[in-house]
Formats: C-alpha cells, structure tokens, sequence
C-alpha cells in the first residue's frame, strides 16, 4: 500500500486540526520521544478536546512488543462499552469455537415432513450477503423448495410433504434480551435472536408513493401474505421529506407503516417476532404454491425426538465471515448469535445469553487472569445491554492477549474495520487528518457512549499499538464529533509514536 506524507492527506479544513495537534504536542512534551510514555500527550489531547466535566472518560495504550502501558486515563473506571463488547464476544467465539468452525443449517425430508435444523446462523438468508451472490431472497428460497423437492423423489413426493417443522433448538426462546429498549425492538439493530435466523429476521416493507395525501403502495420482500402491514403513510410531493418508517407491537407481528413517502428506493426494514415459526411459514407457502398441497409450519416441541432423513441441502456459513459481519459492519444480530452458540457448544444445553455470558467471562479470566472477572460484566454479546461494564484496561490487554495468539491473532485483527478503506464504521472517520500506519479498530455508540479499541500497526515490521478509548455519560450539549475528535486524536498520538520507534530503530 503507498504512502504520503501527511500534509498531502490532510482533507478540507484540516488546517485548524493540524493546528490544534500541533499546539498540543509542542505545550507538553514536543513529539514523541522514543521509548517515552504518552501520559502528558495524551493529557494534552483530552484538554484539547474540551469535554464536559460531566463526560466520563477511560483510556488505554499498550506497547504490544513490550506488553508495557505507554498511556492510560481513568483505565480502571468501570465503563458501558456499547458495540466493543463485540471485540469481547467475537474473540471468544474464535478462541473456543476455533477458526475452522461453520455454522451449517440443514434441511431434511423425513416422511411427509421437512425438517429444518437451524443452528443459530445470522448469515442465513442475509439479504446483502445474498446481493452479493446477485440472488434475491425469493430465488434463495426457491431453490431451497426445488432441493426438497429432489430429495423428496421428485413432484409425487413433494405432494406428500405436509408439514415443515423448524427446529431451533440450538438456542433457548428467550428472543429478546430484557434489558433492550422496547420502544426500539422494530428496528433491525434490536432483530429477535433464534436459532433458525432468517433474513436477519427483518422484512423490507417498499412503499410506491402514489397521489399526494393518498397512502403509498406497500409490497413485502420477502412476500409474506400471513402478515398485514397497516398502511398509515401519506405520499407526499417533492416539496416534503421522505419519512417513512414502521413499527410492530411487542411479541407480535402487527406492523405498521408510517410518515410521509416521497420516494421508492430505499425499503424500510422492520424485525419480525419469532423469526424461526416465519421462516417455517415462508418455506411452507412457496412449497405448497410448487405441489398445490396445503402444509403446515411450526417449531419443535421442547422435548421432541425428531427422527433423520433424506438431506435435502446445507448452508454453511464460516465463523470468520461471521466475525467480520460482526465487527465490521457492528451487526448486533451476529455477536448475539455467537454468544448463544458459545453457551450451547460449551453446555450443550440451549444457547441463552447467561450462558453465553458465563463462556465469555471464563475465557477472559482464563487469558488474563482472576482480576478481568471483576473489569468485565457481560449481559449481551452485541453491547446493546446498558447493562454491560468493562475497563479500557481490560479490553486493551484482551486485544493484546488474542493478537499475540499465533492460532487466532491474525484472522481477529483482520475481522476489524480498517481506517481509509470505504466500508465499514470506519469509513468515515478520520477525513481531517490520516494515520500513517494501518488502524484496525472497532467503534461502538449508544446514547452517551462512544467507544473506539483497536490497534495501531507498522505494516512494514509488524510492530503494534493496542489502544481502548470509552466514553459515557456525555450529555446532548457536547457534539458527539466532539468526543469522536478526541478518539481520533488519541490514534494519530500513537501514529506519531509509533513512527518514531520506527525511524529510530531504522537509525533515522
């Protein structure tokens, strides 16, 4: 990958952040020096960025080629990390369930049954993985139908099929976590977590604006005709925003749609509840429009033996796409679905979030020792949960531990987003000034938290920075760019570190 020099990178108005980092490091320290630890820098970068008093703020920086601590504010202070509680689940998941391990969702023909074995897959059916094979949902699932109807012996027998039965098992049916927003449990970031997941158990809801001030055209992907939305959107002209959006009742699959609908384009996704039963549903409807027979759909029975058949088809899905969907993209249904999965294969018993919780909590302190049980309190795998704790000083020394990991250290780093590439939580951050060195970092955001862990690498040899920035308690006085100015001057504080260990060890 070429490089610049910094001056070349800078974007629009970066002449006042220059400044600003500049009056810093000269009014502490000046730059760097080497070996130095980065205390007074980084006391000059939090004043710099003039937070709230009220703001509550933890810092972390780690040498990873010596494990020493170069820099650190507040590293002990009990912190809601939000989505950096993915680094903690999706490095578990890699550790215990291993880099080679798949989730497979299978489909058997058994009699006048299908039997669907779900395995807690987030990526079944995910309908931009599926964009990015060119296939649409409603391709997906016919060619699941066509499979069936192969292993069933062809048409006759496919006529004699009567029922699909979802077995979803693999987790317990506590969908919701109890500690998440109600009021926001309609949007796909709150998605039920099963375990048969399907489409990322949302359905996109288009609305077509017709006449001004009449209601838009609804259709439904994936066309689920058991399912009425209730339309209570106007469509509106060019002179109004677009605002559509959709709501569901709790634990049920009444949805509505609502505000105002300029265009078409963009479709609302809207979660639905029990997404192992709609799937079921969804499979039985197409398959019963391809025999012209009536079928059935339910979940297994909790204590129900369902007997083998014919293997209709597997999709496969491998943990470490999953683990990049999860701290790439920061999609809460995948850390979720890893964490139950964790609880089952070390148990044995349904995966539930406490005992997804309790492999997690046992991975760290096996890792880092007795003192990370009480840094770390894990209520969910996503960070979704205001009930989650952690230290900056236990996720930085979490992040080390794993990328010293010859096993595993090299497919975690790269699971994480990339500063300057264009997907990604990543991809718009750090427009006003650019590090030098490869960042590789998870973000993480609920109302009055930000978060951003990651490490600081020298491509050229391989020498690392861990660091793990956490804010809470902002109020809505202080900008959030505010406090994301702070985490980004922060990273460009080691950028600059880390180049001068470089150019001295190069005899520059």
């Amino acid at each position: 990958m070429q490089t610049r020099g910094r001056m070349g990178r800078l974007g629009a108005g970066a002449g006042t952040w220059l400044s600003a980092l500049a009056l810093w490091m000269g009014a502490t320290t000046g730059a760097p020096a080497l070996g130095a630890d980065l205390d007074n820098s980084l006391s000059g970068v939090i004043a710099d960025a003039k937070l709230d008093d009220k703001v509550s703020l933890s810092v972390t920086i780690l040498d990873a080629e010596t494990g020493r601590t170069i820099g650190e504010h507040n590293a002990g202070r009990s912190m809601i990390p939000a989505s950096n509680m993915k680094l903690l689940t999706s490095g578990t998941a890699l550790s215990v369930l291993g880099p080679s391990f798949d989730f497979e969702t299978e489909l058997l023909v058994s009699g006048s049954r299908v039997i669907v074995l779900g395995a807690g897959d987030p990526a079944f059916g995910d309908p931009d993985l599926l964009g990015v094979m060119q296939m649409g949902v409603e391709q997906f699932v016919d060619m699941l139908v066509e499979k069936i109807v192969s292993a069933a012996g062809g048409q006759a027998g496919a006529e004699e099929i009567t029922e699909i039965v979802v077995d979803d098992r693999a987790f317990d049916r506590e969908l919701v976590h109890p500690t998440w927003p109600e009021s926001q449990l309609n949007r796909r970031y709150c998605a039920e977590v099963s375990g048969l997941n399907f489409h990322r158990n949302v359905i996109c809801v288009y609305a077509q604006p017709g006449s001004v001030g009449r209601p838009p055209t609804i259709t439904v992907e994936p066309e689920s005709p058991w399912i009425e939305i209730r339309n209570n959107a106007r469509s509106v002209g060019r002179d109004k925003q677009h605002t559509a959006w959709a709501s569901r009742k709790f634990r049920t699959n009444e949805i509505g749609l609502h505000g105002d609908v300029r265009y078409a384009e963009n479709p609302v996704e809207v979660t639905v509840h029990d997404p192992a039963l709609q799937f079921g549903r969804l499979l039985a409807d197409r398959l019963g429009d391809r025999t012209g027979a009536t079928i059935g759909a339910r979940v297994a029975d909790p204590e129900e033996t369902l007997e083998g058949g014919v293997r209709a088809f597997a999709v496969r899905t491998p943990l470490v796409n999953v683990l990049e969907r999860c701290n790439v993209e920061s999609q809460n249904l995948y850390a979720e679905s890893m964490l139950k999965r964790l609880g089952h294969a070390v148990t044995g018993a349904p995966g539930s979030w406490a005992n997804g919780a309790a492999v997690v909590r046992m991975e760290l302190i096996e890792r880092l020792g007795a003192w990370a049980g009480s840094d770390v309190t894990v209520a969910d795998g996503s960070g979704m949960s205001r009930e989650n704790r952690v230290t900056t000083r236990a996720i930085a020394r979490w992040l080390l531990e794993l990328a010293d990991d010859d096993r595993i250290g090299g497919a975690f780093i790269e699971s994480m987003a990339e500063a300057q590439e264009k997907e990604g939580t990543l991809a718009k951050r750090f427009r006003r000034m650019r590090p030098e060195h490869e960042v590789r970092a998870k973000t993480g955001y609920l109302s009055g938290v930000s978060a951003l862990s990651g490490y600081v690498i020298d491509r050229a040899s391989g020498r690392r920075v861990v660091f793990s920035i956490i804010s809470n308690d902002k109020p809505n006085s202080v900008p959030l760019s505010r406090v994301r100015k702070l985490e980004e001057g922060v990273v460009l504080m080691i950028d600059e570190w880390l180049a001068a260990q470089t150019a001295d060890a190069l005899g520059g």
